[in-house]
């Protein structure tokens, strides 16, 4: 999938994001986030409390995100799966702080109290929200 789409959907504001990941005995664990964004073609970086996504991700560091943009016809939805392992968790520094600030102007004070984790991803590979093809995963181009 172009990198161009994938950035474009993670970000834009009017997405859906789930971020799914596993702990080290594999159970799975789902949950719905609105503070991911892509900065580059190559990264993603979301906010994160102390969560069992958070848990999960310092166990194993591996994730999948799903960014779904609606529409009113459900043939028309737009979305994207990305594979992910984390480059890095900071729990203090400049990079949390604007993780923060960022949330705070998003989704309010509240929100940006919770953050505890400026989550770095490398973006393994990306797949179509729908894909009828072999179960292959495509390098991100």
């Amino acid at each position: 999938m172009d990198a161009a789409k994938v950035r474009e959907l993670v970000n834009d504001p009017r997405r859906i994001g789930v971020m799914a990941t596993t702990n080290r005995a594999g159970q799975p664990n789902a949950a719905v986030f609105g503070s991911p964004y892509m900065p580059d073609d190559h990264t993603l970086v979301m906010g994160l409390g102390e969560t069992r996504t958070a848990q999960n991700l310092l166990e194993t560091s591996r994730a999948v995100f799903l960014s779904v943009l609606p529409a009113d016809n459900p043939v028309e939805t737009q979305g994207v799966r990305i594979y992910l392992k984390v480059r890095t968790m900071e729990k203090e520094g400049p990079n949390l702080e604007a993780v923060k600030d960022r949330i705070r102007k998003a989704a309010g004070d509240r929100a940006a109290a919770r953050v505890r984790y400026a989550v770095f991803f490398d973006i393994e590979s990306t797949r179509p929200l729908i894909d009828w093809g072999p179960a292959s995963k495509e390098p991100l181009t």
